[in-house]
């Protein structure tokens, strides 16, 4: 079993705010001028899928069987056991699942706990595949591959995901960015095992990496995974008035 470092901060997140670990807004945390309630925390849950859900069914999406990806402490997935006929929610925190137990009484989803890496599904078992505020906390683009390759193990033909993550495209000058991009990336490697360590001596709080994904990238590796009709779609979420980056895909036949 492979080690994945990111999963560190975010069992961590669970133990000590799994609400603000899901949904980091300005002066949410638990000792913050306003903390979120559950009310609020799942209210959120609700906005946000009625402007996902309006761009997925554009696109195409199967009600029969879910998978989301990072389900946190439950946000979306209260949101997908009213949608799809099953859902199945993993996630490296047990405690953020526990939370999300806590608060998703209904039959129509199953939790499991993650190792950060392999997608505990049987081939072909779901038709549709969730993501939003996972893939962008990933350690590196090789993780993200891995999921990727078990996204298309555990999806059915003709089956479509939708999972978003921040994309960026080089300007001509490409090389002089791609080094710039290698030599900061390196620094915050070493900077994110430093903070780690401090971490597991209850010296600061975990931390949030943001891994960008590059346009290219899901033209040239995507289609090795069995996906086409590939397309990357920017919208904005009402809630906050951000633009959000989504992926979009099908499984092929």
């Amino acid at each position: 079993m492979k080690k994945i470092d990111s999963n560190k901060e975010w069992k961590k997140w669970g133990e000590i705010d799994p609400l603000f670990g899901v949904a980091s807004w300005k002066n949410r945390e638990k000792n913050g001028s306003n903390p979120w309630t559950d009310r609020d925390f799942y209210q959120l849950g609700e906005k946000d899928w009625r402007d996902f859900l309006r761009h997925w069914e554009k696109y195409g999406v199967n009600k029969e069987s879910c998978l989301e990806i990072g389900c946190g402490a439950g946000r979306i997935t209260m949101q997908l056991a009213s949608y799809f006929n099953s859902v199945h929610a993993i996630d490296v925190s047990d405690k953020m699942i526990e939370y999300a137990k806590n608060n998703i009484s209904t039959s129509s989803v199953i939790f499991f706990i993650s190792n950060g890496f392999d997608i505990p599904l049987h081939d072909q078992s779901v038709y549709s595949v969730f993501s939003t505020h996972v893939f962008q906390h990933f350690d590196s683009l090789q993780v993200a591959e891995s999921y990727f390759a078990e996204i298309s193990r555990v999806m059915k033909p003709s089956g479509t995901l939708m999972i978003h993550l921040p994309i960026y495209k080089w300007p001509s000058q490409h090389r002089i960015f791609k080094m710039i991009y290698a030599a900061r990336n390196t620094i915050s490697n070493v900077r994110a095992k430093y903070q780690r360590l401090l971490m597991q001596y209850g010296h600061r709080k975990p931390i949030m990496r943001q891994l960008m994904y590059p346009l290219e990238y899901f033209y040239e590796y995507m289609p090795k995974y069995n996906f086409k009709d590939i397309e990357l779609s920017v919208f904005v979420t009402k809630s906050n008035n951000v633009p959000h980056p989504f992926l979009f895909a099908r499984r092929n036949n």
